[in-house]
């Protein structure tokens, strides 16, 4: 296919500028990954560019797969630039240059959420005394310092708030040899700055970053050094859509673009082909109330019908869920939608709190739906963390984490002290925790009480990884393919896991992560498991309403959204310096998934549960968001509305 074939001239500018630095602002459904895709094109059709020399960078896992695949299919089976997440990138470069970056453990290895939860927070709160919340808490702010670069402030060690919990996580991390997730771009960040013999790959001639506005100081930082590198920098993505504040996410990153890279031109896309005009009026109106963004043109083509907004008004939640799920059987039923064509969105979802209500009343008119906000994962299962923690093994035999995972999950009447002892060894004998538990093997009588037992256990756990060794010899001879990988980890999994649901969703998820990463080896596929981020993503799932929290959402689009309890006691969640703006993009963000159908509701009052929800916790009145205020859409009664439209 031709490079520019269907692109307006917008999208052909931008996808064919060369010579500089550039970056584009996209809004919601202006094209961006269109964009993004022609111009490796371009580049490649031509500028004749060898794709190897072509770095693309997205921010999630399920965007990449999107790229990979319309690029994949646009090139026709021609060699491919690589494309992945920062946080994959980071770990490779890491992984590359591991033998010269001396403050790193080894073999390098990224704690993943359930790591972090289960066993750092939980025995740091051991080590020290204090409760999992401060651990917590602590952990947070060394995140936050990572994040936002004031770890690089002079005599940072000394000003930390708390040295005692630094030591402790340090010798901690060292035993366990990992790195958190938090600091995995800080110490790529750091070993750019402090070597000038990388062995980076490639390094990339043409660097192409999306959704640049969700990157923190620290990921801005590895980009400009890219730059310095030899990069040629082409940023997209909308100040307007900056929503992770919680990871420090810096739009005016985006917005001070053109200064902070010298002759870069500035580029835009302005014609909306996702939104019906009253939906992308509604979202630029709340949009246009932050007056730092970066103004700009977005408009939807004339043609389009101009769709339907409404904000409805609800006594409770109960006749909430109720009124959501007649709209849906009328959407359904009388527009024919398919039910995945039509996405619920609520703010947050402790405890399922507001989606529990939401799925007994579609059900209940027979209404197939899902409830995606859940902060674990289908690998948080106690089994299926095993398999997980089982290939991990597999792919590298000294995972100190990988070890102590499986001798905390098992059926083996091992306790916490029989953990601690194999601890209180490696740190005796200055060693990592798989190597201790080697030791006790060897010579039991090290830990008087418990070595008999760990000795047995551990002996257990290789005989049950013995046949991953075949994967690794696949590997060696090149013989190793996604499905034979699958093909493994499935028996494996058939041993392991007895639940046949737990399985299933399980080999789904590790399907999904070979198919989104190009895993091919053990190693790809844990790495990519390392590397990615769960908890920001999903994926809308097919036959069924989907009900997701606002972060999870972005990415995603349907023909109808609604947003659920747009109340100001939720929205905003938080009101406190530049948390309010993040709250008013999220609403932003929101509000433009919807393609024709955009329902908005919210509540006079909530009670039980939901009544302890948002900022004024206890509190069960309930008033509509500020940010949707004074706007050009009036709020209506439900009763009301029902009568006139089903």
């Amino acid at each position: 296919m031709p490079w520019d074939e269907e692109l307006n001239e917008e999208q052909k500018n931008a996808a064919s500028h060369v010579g500089s630095h550039a970056c584009l602002l996209a809004g919601p459904g202006t094209g961006k990954t269109l964009v993004m895709t022609r111009r490796i094109l371009y580049l490649v059709q031509e500028k004749n560019i060898d794709p190897s020399d072509i770095l693309v960078l997205t921010f999630t896992r399920a965007a990449a797969y999107e790229l990979r695949q319309r690029v994949s299919k646009e090139l026709g089976g021609s060699p491919m630039p690589r494309i992945s997440t920062l946080h994959s990138y980071c770990l490779r470069q890491l992984l590359r240059n591991s033998p010269i970056a001396s403050d790193l453990p080894k073999p390098l290895r990224i704690a993943d959420d359930w790591e972090e939860r289960e066993i750092v927070l939980e025995d740091l709160k051991r080590m020290l005394g204090i409760k999992v919340d401060e651990v917590r808490e602590k952990l947070n702010l060394l995140s936050s310092d990572w994040q936002t670069l004031e770890a690089d402030v002079k005599d940072w060690d000394q000003r930390f708030a708390d040295p005692k919990f630094l030591g402790a996580w340090r010798e901690h991390r060292r035993i366990y040899g990992y790195l958190l997730r938090a600091e995995l771009v800080y110490r790529l960040k750091r070993v750019l700055e402090q070597r000038d013999d990388l062995n980076l790959e490639g390094p990339p001639k043409y660097v192409l970053v999306d959704e640049y506005q969700d990157l923190n100081r620290c990921d801005l930082a590895v980009i400009q050094a890219l730059a310095r590198y030899g990069s040629e920098i082409f940023v997209a993505g909308d100040d307007d859509q900056s929503i992770y504040g919680f990871r420090k996410a810096h739009p005016a990153g985006i917005r001070r673009f053109t200064k902070e890279y010298e002759g870069a031109q500035q580029l835009s896309l302005s014609v909306c082909k996702r939104c019906d005009p009253q939906i992308l009026k509604l979202g630029l109106f709340v949009a246009e109330q932050d007056y730092r963004r970066i103004p700009k043109k977005i408009y939807v083509d004339d043609e389009r019908a101009p769709g339907e907004v409404q904000i409805l008004r609800f006594t409770d939640q109960k006749s909430e869920a109720e009124g959501v799920a007649a709209l849906c059987r009328c959407l359904i039923k009388g527009k024919g939608y398919e039910p995945h064509e039509v996405l619920i969105l609520v703010r947050s979802d402790r405890h399922q709190i507001f989606s529990s209500v939401l799925r007994r009343a579609l059900q209940a008119a027979s209404i197939p739906v899902v409830a995606a906000t859940s902060d674990t994962g289908p690998l948080d299962q106690r089994e299926a963390r095993q398999l997980l923690a089982l290939l991990r093994l597999g792919a590298n035999p000294v995972d100190h984490l990988a070890w102590r995972t499986l001798l905390q999950l098992r059926r083996n009447r091992l306790r916490e002290k029989a953990i601690t002892a194999v601890y209180k060894l490696a740190r005796e004998k200055g060693i990592g925790f798989s190597e201790a538990l080697g030791c006790i093997e060897e010579s039991p009588n090290l830990v008087p009480r418990f070595g008999a037992q760990l000795a047995k256990e551990a002996k257990g756990i290789r005989e049950v990884i013995a046949p991953l060794a075949a994967l690794k010899d696949a590997e060696e001879e090149g013989e190793m393919r996604s499905e034979c990988l699958l093909g493994q980890i499935r028996k494996l999994a058939t041993n392991v896991i007895q639940s046949d649901q737990e399985r299933q969703n399980a080999l789904a998820f590790i399907r999904k992560i070979i198919e989104t990463m190009g895993a091919e080896t053990l190693e790809d596929l844990v790495q990519s498991l390392s590397a990615s981020s769960e908890d920001i993503e999903q994926e809308l799932e097919q036959g069924k309403v989907n009900i997701f929290t606002m972060h999870k959402a972005k990415g995603l689009t349907a023909k109808a959204v609604f947003v659920v309890a747009a109340e100001d006691e939720c929205i905003p969640f938080r009101e406190s310096g530049d948390e309010i703006d993040d709250e008013r993009r999220l609403l932003y963000v929101s509000l433009t998934r919807a393609k024709h159908h955009l329902f908005i509701t919210y509540c006079q009052e909530r009670t039980g549960a939901q009544q302890h929800s948002g900022r004024n916790a206890g509190e069960k009145r309930r008033t509509l968001t500020r940010f949707l205020r004074d706007g050009p859409i009036s709020p209506v009664s439900w009763e009301e509305f029902f009568q006139i439209t089903c």
